[in-house]
């Protein structure tokens, strides 16, 4: 009988396996990829601050929020605030979930993929909009800190935030979708466990 640790090494290989084509077919489509993370993060930054914030332009994968913030720039010129955030840096738990979910053979792919892929993106657009409030709050906080009104509280919970979006969220939300649609893998690992346990 197979033991639990031989399945979940088989899982890791065949992941491993499907990750790199999954990688591949993601960084093709990267154009696509971002549009949707990027139209959530630009919304949900209109909505927030409504009164500096005028929308977002996206080139290719990185993503420009227009405000109107101004700082001061070389020869006592004044301009406008306008951070950037590469989509793409929080968007690679699409390949991931895709990989996870054939690594088990997965049932269903044909919803649980498109459906999985939907829930990431309050995830990537959480890493984006962190980006931006980061290079607003924390770096440019002394040109902008009349404008925007954050405080000591506000900029710490602003690097908190972007910590957790840059470091945890991109690789622990596919991990967290994938068990929460598919329990198979676990409840295998479970019932061989218990039944070597029992021998």
């Amino acid at each position: 009988m197979r033991q639990p640790f031989s399945v979940i090494s088989g899982f890791f290989v065949r992941a491993l396996l499907w990750l790199i084509p999954a990688l591949a077919l993601w960084y093709l489509a990267r154009a696509y990829v971002a549009v949707a993370p990027a139209w959530l993060a630009e919304a949900v930054m209109k909505a927030l601050f409504p009164f500096w914030v005028h929308g977002s332009e996206l080139h290719g994968t990185t993503q420009t929020l227009i405000t109107g913030l101004t700082v001061p720039g070389a020869g006592g010129q004044i301009g406008e605030l306008a951070p950037e955030a590469n989509v793409l840096t929080y968007a690679y738990g699409m390949p991931l979930l895709a990989a996870l979910f054939l690594a088990v053979r997965s049932k269903g792919l044909w919803w649980k993929i498109p459906l999985g892929t939907v829930a990431l993106l309050p995830f990537q657009a959480w890493g984006v909009c962190f980006t931006w409030l980061l290079q607003i709050g924390v770096r440019a906080a002394e040109a902008t800190q009349a404008q925007t009104r954050f405080d000591a509280f506000d900029t710490n919970l602003i690097a908190a935030g972007y910590q957790l979006g840059f470091l945890l969220l991109p690789t622990l939300a596919p991990i967290l979708i994938w068990l929460a649609l598919d329990h198979r893998l676990v409840q295998q690992v479970l019932v061989e466990g218990a039944m070597s346990a029992g021998e």
